[in-house]
C-alpha cells in the first residue's frame, strides 16, 4: 500500500469515528441527521463505517448538520 493510500485510510477512519461520536453524543439518528444534510441515510452510514471517500461538499454537509467546523471532523 502506498503512503498516500495509508494516509487516506487514516483520514477516512478518523472522519468516521468523529462523525459517529458527534452524532451519538447529540442523540441523533442516522435518518434525522442525513435528512438535515440533504443526503441519503445510507451514504451517511457509509461515511461512519469508513467506506466512503467524501468530497469537500459532503464534509461541509456533515459538519453543518453536526454543528461543528469541518476541520474538527478530521482532528
Amino acid at each position: 500500500m502506498s503512503s498516500w493510500a495509508k494516509e487516506e485510510l487514516k483520514l477516512r477512519r478518523r472522519l468516521a469515528a468523529n462523525v459517529r461520536a458527534r452524532r451519538l453524543a447529540q442523540g441523533l439518528t442516522l435518518e434525522a441527521v442525513a435528512h438535515d444534510a440533504g443526503m441519503h441515510w445510507r451514504h451517511w452510514q457509509k461515511v461512519e463505517a469508513g467506506e466512503a471517500s467524501v468530497t469537500l461538499r459532503t464534509l461541509a454537509k456533515l459538519a453543518v448538520s453536526l454543528g461543528v467546523e469541518p476541520v474538527d471532523l478530521l482532528k
